[in-house]
């Protein structure tokens, strides 16, 4: 995380805080996080105990009742949008302590991992360098690896690229770690599993998707303008 790390311990939440936001995200009401989340600040709880402790400690949450087959994909998938609104709804307040010293136009590309079919990704790479972009290519990494590597830089955007269409809940897995640890970047979502599942970036919560090559480089300046 790129957050300032003096948070105290006593400001960060308690396993039963978690266990209420969880059940917030997961509820129907669809609002109710964002209360929940609300009433936290009115309490005097500071957005970076929110974001380290409550955000982070409701991903992790979430993850692992998905590993064990307590909540559907579905579900996790409606509960990690709501969590995205938290983020966003964070941007304004975080970015002082995030966007200082980012480069120009910083970006990531990286295949998710299982993924095998990269000269897309390079190609769209070698494109993107030629305008002018600093990108880093991450190939053949494996999911801890490549946030590892991720967590480097502050990226302006980060395009993952998926092809198989069983790589969805991998990508939905990355998208959210990203989120987490890349509040202020865009995400966007590439490569064949869009024909597979035309909807996919809205499935995984990106920001956008990139459908053509051609257009890419508009298309992403557009979505961060």
């Amino acid at each position: 995380f790129r957050m300032p790390r003096a948070v105290k311990k006593e400001d960060l939440p308690t396993a039963s805080d978690i266990d209420l936001l969880c059940g917030a995200l997961l509820s129907k009401t669809d609002n109710a996080a964002d209360n929940f989340i609300l009433s936290a600040r009115r309490d005097g709880v500071n957005v970076e105990a929110i974001y380290l402790g409550y955000v982070a400690g409701a991903a992790k949450r979430l993850g692992n009742m998905w590993d064990e087959d307590r909540i559907s994909f579905m579900q996790v998938t409606l509960a990690c949008g709501k969590l995205y609104r938290i983020i966003r709804a964070l941007r304004h307040v975080v970015a002082p302590a995030i966007i200082g010293d980012r480069d120009e136009y910083p970006a990531m590309f990286a295949l998710v991992p299982g993924e095998t079919h990269s000269i897309g990704i390079e190609m769209a790479t070698d494109l993107f360098r030629r305008e002018g972009w600093d990108v880093d290519l991450l190939l053949g990494v494996d999911h801890d690896k490549l946030l590892e590597n991720a967590d480097k830089r502050n990226y302006q955007a980060i395009v993952l690229v998926a092809h198989s269409d069983g790589m969805l809940e991998a990508l939905a897995r990355l998208v959210l770690a990203l989120r987490i640890s890349h509040p202020l970047a865009h995400v966007f979502v590439a490569g064949h599993i869009l024909d597979h599942h035309p909807d996919a970036g809205d499935i995984v919560g990106a920001d956008a998707v990139i459908k053509d090559i051609k257009t890419a480089i508009a298309d992403l300046r557009n979505v961060i303008a």
